[in-house]
């Protein structure tokens, strides 16, 4: 049996299930994370001893990376089953974009300069300004025809923003581009490519909110397996799978997608590994389907479920942090407390103040949003 690193195991759970689905591929797999993670409980469950926390793997034993620090890492020593078009599309939107128009994918119109921007927003289109190479929701700025007189300091920002994270990560900004807002439901899913097979791992509707015109998830729920969207989206992801991977890789992707409402799926990021921010979503139900996708076997779910995320419309420091909750059963947990700070543009995963699980998503959930919106009253402004 050959081993197999799957690094970044901090992000994932139910380690033995996952272990097990691997053995039965022929893989003896060795859990890895990165120092930094180390004493960081993500989760509640009690299988974290069996993860090795080391940023100096074996040579010679491929690795399938979990977050964008093994992305890096992936990149760097060349220890992956994951093909070049799938590592540079993971670090470029740029190049993501161009793979796609080149494989006959919709893909979101590129603007070249500020000058063919600002014509788009004068005909009413909104458009994103975005770093090339940067994940998750950094440095993403939408606009309207209103905000054009920010266009230049948006992207002035997105071609030099420098953080912790980043570094941490070991990410490159690579400039940034700007490019069509596509209108319409967007989606985030996981799937798993393992020598020509996919399989989808799951697949959540979002719901976005414009905060300080950053995009912000305000909640993902579930798709069923059986239902027609699932299908239907399944096959769009296979088929954008099938291009970016070569038929003896081994890997996880991820994918956020917007559907518009003229019947356009257009692959807005991806990344060789899993989302993040959602497991508490997939513990809930009680199944595991990072273990189900690589086995090849379909699940089904007995309820919809979704998880709705708090976040801040300010900056501050929390002074109460007695959120409030939703007026349907279900979970609340808090990420952050009292005395911990939270900033006025939450669009990464890391930002969230804390999160509401439930099942059978209510219908009138729109008038609830307010209360996922903290402001004052729950977060002290230093003026």
């Amino acid at each position: 049996m050959n081993d197999l690193i799957l690094a970044g195991a901090c992000s994932i759970f139910d380690l033995k299930g996952i272990k097990s689905a691997f053995e039965k591929l022929g893989f003896n797999l060795l859990f890895v994370d990165a120092p930094f993670m180390a004493g960081i409980k993500i989760h509640n469950f009690p299988e974290t001893e069996e993860i090795l926390y080391t940023a100096e793997l074996p040579e010679g034993i491929p690795v399938i990376p979990l977050s964008e620090f093994w992305i890096s890492y992936c990149i760097k020593h060349k220890s992956s089953f994951i093909s070049e078009p799938a590592l540079k599309s993971s670090r470029s939107k740029a190049f993501l974009y161009d793979f796609m128009k080149t494989h006959n994918f919709d893909y979101p119109e590129i603007y070249n300069n500020v000058s063919d921007a600002v014509t788009a927003l004068e005909k009413g289109k909104r458009i994103v300004v975005k770093p090339v190479g940067l994940h998750s929701g950094y440095g993403i700025e939408i606009l309207d025809v209103e905000g054009k007189e920010k266009l230049e300091k948006y992207l002035f920002q997105a071609q030099n923003i420098k953080n912790r994270t980043l570094r941490i990560m070991e990410i490159e900004n690579q400039g940034a581009m700007l490019t069509e807002a596509v209108e319409g439901t967007e989606y985030s899913a996981d799937g798993f490519w393992y020598h020509g097979r996919f399989s989808v791992v799951r697949i959540c509707r979002k719901r976005i909110v414009i905060i300080n015109d950053k995009p912000c998830a305000l909640s993902y729920t579930l798709l069923r397996p059986e239902s027609e969207d699932f299908i239907k989206y399944s096959k769009y992801l296979e088929d954008w799978t099938s291009a970016l991977f070569s038929k003896d890789d081994i890997s996880f992707a991820q994918y956020d997608f917007i559907v518009s409402p003229e019947g356009r799926v257009v692959p807005v990021d991806f990344a060789s590994r899993i989302g993040g921010g959602i497991s508490d979503l997939l513990m809930e139900t009680g199944i595991n389907p990072y273990a189900l996708a690589v086995e090849g076997k379909a699940y089904s779910l007995d309820s919809d479920y979704s998880q709705y995320h708090y976040l801040s419309v300010v900056s501050g420091y929390i002074k109460n942090d007695n959120y409030p909750e939703l007026c349907m059963e279900g979970k609340l947990r808090k990420l952050k407390k009292s005395g911990d700070y939270v900033i006025s543009n939450p669009s990464s995963v890391g930002s969230r103040i804390a999160l509401f699980l439930c099942r059978n998503e209510k219908t009138g959930i729109e008038e609830e949003i307010s209360k996922l919106l903290l402001g004052e009253e729950f977060i002290e402004v230093k003026k």
